[in-house]
């Protein structure tokens, strides 16, 4: 019997160790491979030479009709997320990011703001959102479920804060507002935004916090290995010219 119970507590106790160890590995596979710590851009994106040097408007925001129509470069523009995750029980905090190109729409301006004639919006396609990550973007889509939901598109209504004319290279803060439709679910939301204009180029730095739950959105989670906070920050940086 005391054999019986010597074997079994070995037993047990290397149980627990493999327990420990693959806890271990899988803390250290996590903060070496899948943990990011991204930040936050903080500028509005140069706008290039060759946007620049487009059929540029006339002074201030409008040309002769009193309104300049831009139209969003793809492949300068992008969109973001940045969503706050930790290990399991362990203070170990990270900061994930997925982007995607896809990302199409237009504005016009006038010396007051959005064109009330016309309509702004800008869609991003949602299936196309990578982070360094394969795994996490599987939840991410999963959590998405962008086979019903492929894409966001946001509405403008209102843009407020716009000067009669920008500062060379600086940014000038604005303020836009609209609706949002992502998983289904339409809100009005207010972005803070940064914008600078060139020439016929305009470029825009646009961030928003939203909830998960405010759409509808189940949190994605490394199941339930890595959770993930209750809110994501969207940033979108787009360059767009005159046209």
């Amino acid at each position: 019997m005391f054999l019986v119970k010597f074997l079994l507590g070995g037993l047990l106790g290397r149980l627990v160790t493999l327990v420990l160890l693959v806890a271990i590995v899988g803390a250290g596979g996590w903060w070496f491979f899948i943990r990011e710590d991204h930040s936050l851009a903080t500028n509005a994106p140069a706008i290039p030479d060759s946007v620049k040097s487009g059929a540029a408007p006339g002074g201030g925001n409008g040309g002769a009709t009193g309104k300049a129509v831009y139209t969003i470069v793809a492949d300068q523009s992008e969109a973001a997320y940045f969503a706050g995750e930790k290990l399991a029980r362990l203070s170990l905090p990270s900061t994930a990011k997925g982007t995607t190109k896809e990302i199409t729409g237009s504005f016009a301006l006038t010396k007051d703001g959005l064109d009330p004639s016309a309509t702004t919006a800008f869609t991003v396609g949602l299936k196309s959102l990578k982070s360094d990550e394969s795994q996490r973007d599987r939840r991410v889509q999963g959590a998405l479920q962008t086979s019903q939901f492929p894409t966001a598109v946001f509405t403008a209504a209102k843009l407020t804060g716009l000067p009669a004319d920008f500062p060379a290279g600086q940014d000038v803060p604005l303020q836009l507002s609209g609706t949002l439709d992502l998983h289904g679910v339409k809100k009005d939301v207010t972005w803070d935004v940064k914008a600078r204009k060139d020439g016929a180029g305009f470029s825009a730095l646009a961030t928003l916090k939203i909830q998960f739950s405010d759409f509808g959105i189940t949190k994605p989670d490394l199941a339930g290995f890595v959770t993930v906070n209750s809110d994501v920050t969207l940033q979108v940086q787009i360059v767009a010219q005159a046209g």
